[in-house]
């Protein structure tokens, strides 16, 4: 890839506020799924491949990709095919996902120590038992999980699909509103708008569902004030525009707090005043 490329690349994430770092560290990978020795022992026998990920991810202890095999761990979210970022020499504590070696055999569980000080090795599937670790077995600690790399991060189609038409659906009751019940539900966010900016909520998410175009911020404001001439807080088109920036200035799905033109309390009433908009426009409320 070119440099210009990257830096277009890097230019877009930053535009959406999203924190990302160059993966310019090599870390081995086992597609084995089971590690040859300790990591001081690695060869090249060992080792199928590397993959990049960021220094800052990786710390003084050696690392090394593993294959997750079974469904004993579903639970904690690794799935058949997944590679597991093992960091190997550091201490382990209850509540670990820890590679473990039983009398010969790989583990990869969650270590647990009960009220009597035993300690167990412990699935994260309801279909398995958990192990008790004895004196008669022979137990060492390898490593613990650190990162996950998902082997399919696609999501079934059907609920893909799914979603999409429950989208496609309120946007088409929503098509079908008349202009008095539109006007109905924005008299009925009135009592939810504390000050004057949070009426670009309401008309954000009537932009999303068809109902008005997003260049006519003056028409809704007026519109407010015809509907709510004694409201408080009456919108002022200038100073509703304002707010259309940033990740304000997208679909309300696609609002990011990180990427916002406010935080904290104040970006989460914006967005349940748009979300309480939507679901009235879409017949929810």
């Amino acid at each position: 890839m070119r440099k210009e490329e990257l830096k277009e690349i890097f230019a877009l994430l930053n535009e959406a506020g999203v924190r990302y770092e160059l993966c310019d560290t090599p870390v081995p990978v086992s597609l084995s799924g089971v590690p040859c020795g300790f990591p001081e022992n690695l060869n090249d026998e060992c080792i199928d491949d590397y993959y990049l990920v960021p220094k800052s991810l990786v710390g003084p202890h050696p690392e090394m990709f593993v294959h997750a095999i079974g469904d004993s761990m579903l639970e904690a979210g690794y799935e058949p095919g997944d590679e597991l970022r093992i960091r190997f020499g550091t201490a382990v504590h209850d509540g670990d996902d820890v590679l473990a070696v039983v009398d010969g055999a790989a583990l990869i569980k969650t270590l647990y120590t009960d009220e009597d000080g035993n300690q167990w090795l412990v699935p994260r599937n309801e279909k398995y038992d958990a192990i008790l670790l004895t004196e008669e077995m022979d137990v060492r600690f390898l490593g613990i999980v650190v990162g996950i790399e998902k082997a399919n991060v696609k999501a079934p189609s059907r609920e893909l699909l799914q979603s999409i038409r429950r989208t496609k659906n309120k946007q088409r009751q929503a098509l079908r509103l008349s202009d008095e019940k539109v006007d109905l539900c924005i008299m009925r966010m009135g009592d939810e708008v504390k000050h004057a900016r949070q009426w670009y909520a309401v008309f954000r998410a009537m932009v999303d569902y068809n109902v008005i175009a997003d260049s006519a911020v003056q028409q809704f404001c007026e519109r407010v004030k015809n509907l709510l001439p004694a409201h408080e807080h009456l919108p002022n088109y200038k100073e509703v525009g304002r707010m259309a920036v940033l990740s304000f200035a997208k679909r309300v799905s696609m609002w990011n707090e990180d990427n916002a033109p406010v935080t904290g309390y104040r970006y989460r009433d914006y967005l349940s005043i748009a979300l309480q908009m939507g679901r009235l426009l879409g017949g929810e409320g």
